[in-house]
């Protein structure tokens, strides 16, 4: 093995021991945490039940356990944009800033008209970041009160069952969990989980009419300027309407043999690597 785009957290220290292993983050828009919700069935085509989901998340919390202690490369306070990125900012984020009240969570899911209803929760077994973001989600639906049913298969099978629209008592699905990259969303048009149309995007069918407005705005948008204001607007919208929720910010360490040179930047790509010859 010559080169790995993401070692897990628990690796690090020990490659980066090793004087033949050189670790370095070498995609600094890092990845997001995403929670995504089916918005066809019960309970989840229910925005207020989507917004009371917010409140139980620890992004903090889930960092540590996805990418590590080392708070260098993870972030909380994370909204519709990665930081480092040019859109990013604050609006809103204290819906998913705020201290964990998980009895509040389960009165305000209550008020919002959770009625115990079976949660199909998506995953995968084995190592990477989908199985911990998985756990760590789960395991926040369950502290705010809802009734889990985790269901673990390989990736394929996953994959497969995401883009199926029945009712998740017959091979459906309510939730489930992906990172989404930094390279690709970091504007409301490149976001695939920021869509509105009920068709578009990463599987999830959310209909909101005003995200699909924003989006249209941020395309004929004279200035940078006016894309900021838009993107204020697209994160206080994603508070609103949550398709998706985030779960933190974390950089992946890549490991490579010391004897490989322009290794780029950026999302991985081989292209002009070259193994140094003494």
């Amino acid at each position: 093995m010559d080169w790995l785009q993401a070692v897990n957290a628990d690796q690090v220290p020990a490659l980066a021991g090793d004087r033949a292993v050189r670790t370095e983050v070498t995609e600094p828009t890092g990845s997001v945490g995403v929670m995504r919700f089916n918005h066809l069935h019960p309970p989840f085509d229910n925005p207020a039940i989507r917004r009371a989901v917010l409140g139980a998340i620890d992004q903090a919390g889930a960092m540590r356990v996805v990418a590590g202690l080392d708070s260098r490369y993870w972030r909380d306070r994370v909204g519709l944009f990665q930081h480092g990125t040019p859109f990013a900012n604050d609006a809103g984020i204290e819906a998913v800033s705020g201290p964990q009240d998980y009895p509040a969570a389960k009165r305000t899911l209550a008020e919002a008209g959770y009625q115990g209803e079976r949660i199909v929760v998506l995953g995968t077994a084995g190592s990477g970041y989908i199985p911990l973001l998985t756990q760590v989600g789960a395991d926040v639906l369950r502290r705010a009160g809802m009734d889990v049913d985790l269901q673990l298969s390989d990736y394929a099978t996953m994959a497969r069952r995401i883009g199926r629209t029945e009712n998740p008592d017959r091979g459906g699905w309510n939730v489930y969990f992906t990172p989404m990259e930094g390279a690709f969303s970091h504007t409301p048009i490149t976001n695939e989980y920021f869509r509105g149309d009920s068709k578009s995007g990463a599987p999830g069918w959310p209909r909101s009419p005003e995200i699909e407005t924003l989006r249209a705005a941020w395309l004929v948008a004279a200035s940078h300027d006016e894309r900021k204001q838009i993107a204020e607007a697209a994160q206080l919208r994603l508070w609103l309407d949550v398709p998706y929720a985030p779960m933190g910010q974390w950089l992946r360490i890549a490991a490579f043999r010391g004897n490989l040179v322009d290794i780029p930047h950026g999302f991985a790509a081989f292209y002009g690597v070259r193994r140094q010859t003494v």
